[in-house]
């Protein structure tokens, strides 16, 4: 895995020591400019020089099995979110886009009315598109049900309120120099579950500020290839479980779109210290993901991906654990109105511990999904969805499976 990324050196993301759902990436057939134009285009709503488009959405209608080698389980159980609300888009000029969006939504659970909760998206952006400059910049708060971690596979609600700022100038010919910076602030709202499973949860509420900047070159259209340093500062809010660390890696990016191939790859040399004497085992490793997909979306679209991210353990005898995975997914569409898509993955959950002395621990995992999407006119989607991962531990008790099986309704775009 570490010759493989190392090999195949995207952007500047928010936050890089947190789970990452099941699924590998999305297969994004628009560029965040191409995007940007047709969610313009699609808001045929006009307030004076703003536009809008509304937005209404009832996702997530689940049901979700948790099973657990030994201690307390919750009841298998119904969830639903459901949400509506709208984006506005003012444009300023023919380059410049602002942009906004307010998308309340409550999460409902049949049995467990503790987990009910009003979430929900509120963010301001700005886009300018000009002629040597890209600048690009989000803040607000995004709320919603989500896996936190691994070792804990229940969907709770986690709130990110936080700002990112991208800029990238052209320097001459191919050359060009980027930044980025961002500041999140993550908590668990788990405190009112009486689940002595996720109530640990709130241990991982921190704030993280990262840094990165480098030079991208573009010799042409479909390559991008970059170099850059990243800086990156956790601290935690909780002493009971204390990971805050800092560090300065080299990052490296490969991005290649082709008509028919795409190929992009993101991935830093991590080297991090524990920060003012916190319970952190210093990590020197590649962490990154990579992705090779053959085809268009609309039609037929075979991907491969790997990767390795570093999530923090909720465990007092282990600092982090490194989640591996190697997949395969395949998307199949007809035309616009109708797409499919499967995938699965498997890779292994590798815990360090603080002392010599603690077990070894290490789960291998599994995870298997589907999705049906079916487009209907006035901008309506309706998506079938399942997912299965399990967890096969070493060590004793702590095998776990997670299944749900669901379907969403939205009207305005996903």
């Amino acid at each position: 895995m570490t010759l493989i990324l190392c090999l195949l050196a995207g952007e500047a993301g928010a936050q890089f020591l947190q789970y990452t759902p099941p699924g590998g990436p999305t297969e994004e057939p628009e560029s965040r400019k191409e995007r940007l134009e047709r969610e313009v285009e699609e808001a045929r709503f006009r307030l004076g020089v703003v536009r809008v488009a509304p937005w209404a959405s009832l996702r997530d209608i689940a049901y979700v099995r948790n099973l657990f080698a030994t201690g307390t389980v919750p009841p298998n159980d119904v969830t639903a979110t459901v949400g509506a609300g709208l984006r506005a888009y003012l444009r300023n000029g023919s380059k410049a886009t602002w942009s906004a969006q307010v998308l309340p939504e409550y999460v409902w659970w049949r049995k467990q009315t503790a987990r009910r909760q009003l979430n929900g998206r509120y963010l301001l952006g700005f886009d300018g598109f000009f002629n040597r400059l890209t600048l690009q910049f989000q803040a607000g708060r995004e709320q919603q049900q989500q896996i936190v971690t691994p070792e804990v596979p229940v969907p709770v609600s986690a709130r990110t309120d936080g700002g990112e700022l991208l800029a990238e100038v052209k320097v001459s010919g191919a050359i060009y120099a980027f930044a980025a910076a961002s500041v999140n602030r993550t908590n668990n709202l788990v405190d009112d579950f009486g689940d002595p499973r996720t109530e640990e949860l709130t241990l991982l509420d921190r704030e993280e500020r990262i840094t990165r900047g480098g030079l991208r070159w573009r010799p042409r259209q479909p390559w991008t290839i970059g170099l850059g340093v990243e800086r990156s500062q956790a601290d935690f809010d909780h002493d009971a479980l204390d990971r805050s660390n800092s560090g300065t890696s080299p990052v490296a990016e490969v991005r290649f779109e082709g008509r028919r191939l795409h190929f992009q790859s993101d991935v830093a040399a991590r080297s991090l210290e524990a920060r003012r004497g916190a319970a952190f085992v210093p990590y020197d490793n590649v962490t990154g993901h990579a992705s090779l997909s053959l085809g268009t979306p609309r039609r037929l679209l075979a991907t491969v991906y790997g990767g390795r991210d570093l999530v923090y353990s909720l465990s007092s005898s282990y600092a982090y654990l490194e989640d591996e995975r190697l997949g395969a997914s395949l998307s199949v569409g007809l035309g616009r109105r109708f797409s499919s898509r499967f995938f699965a993955e498997a890779g292994p959950n590798t815990y360090t511990a603080f002392e010599a002395g603690a077990p070894r621990r290490r789960d291998d995992v599994s995870s298997y999904g589907a999705s049906l999407t079916f487009g209907l006119p006035r901008n309506l989607s309706v998506e079938l969805q399942a997912l299965r991962s399990e967890f096969d531990s070493d060590l004793p008790g702590a095998d776990r499976t997670y299944t749900t099986v669901g379907t969403t309704v939205t009207l305005g775009g996903r």
